[in-house]
């Protein structure tokens, strides 16, 4: 099969290339950067994004539905927090707000949770729900189903050896910011029918391995 991928340099891009190659597809990969275009096979755009959506996956859920209206065959999947030992998804930025103010916080009891998912475990899940081609369906990309935010914070704490703490709803703004919001959410999710349905079996490593082995961003 021929296939098609935007952002074919980045975090999740670089993982979908392999994946697809290696299981007998030809890639041709788009990126927006003069670095990502430079690379062999590669195409160079400008960027697009709805600045008038606040919310990622309902712009670009909305912007799947259109194309669908007009007979393209759409398959969604819905992202956790997709981690290596490089990069988490939202966790990276909790762990920049751990850096620079010196501690690791949650919020109240810390029992909200966040779903996630190794990169190479997503890469494979978009590649099987392209082979399944079933229009309209919509997958989660969920290997752990949801991790309490205080265990998240200690395996920043622990990794970046520094204090763990919980902070007042009062104090959580000053302290992460504009992730404010999301460091309170409760995000559990499952991937039951997706596992079901494209047969996938996430094999990690789990997040707080990769936690526990942090490296630092290129």
């Amino acid at each position: 099969m021929k296939i098609f991928i935007t952002g074919a340099t980045g975090f999740i891009g670089s993982a979908l290339v392999p994946e697809f190659i290696n299981a007998g597809h030809q890639v041709l990969g788009l990126t927006r950067s003069d670095t990502g275009a430079a690379a062999p096979g590669q195409v160079a755009t400008e960027d697009y994004y709805n600045s008038g959506n606040p919310n990622p996956r309902q712009s670009t859920e909305s912007a799947g539905a259109v194309v669908a209206d007009r007979g393209v065959h759409v398959s969604v999947v819905r992202l956790s927090q997709v981690h290596n030992t490089v990069k988490q998804g939202f966790i990276s930025q909790l762990i920049r707000v751990a850096r620079d103010k010196g501690i690791s916080a949650y919020i109240g009891e810390g029992a909200n949770r966040w779903p996630a998912a190794h990169v190479l475990d997503v890469a494979r899940l978009y590649r099987l729900a392209l082979e399944k081609h079933t229009p309209g369906s919509r997958y989660n990309a969920v290997a752990e189903e949801g991790l309490p935010m205080r265990q998240i914070a200690q395996a920043i704490g622990k990794s970046l050896k520094i204090p763990v703490v919980s902070l007042s709803p009062e104090d959580a703004t000053s302290h992460f910011g504009w992730l404010t919001m999301f460091a309170a959410m409760d995000m559990p999710a499952s991937s039951l029918q997706t596992r079901q349905r494209l047969g996938w079996r996430p094999v990690g490593p789990e997040l707080f391995s990769d936690l526990e082995q942090l490296q630092p961003a290129p």
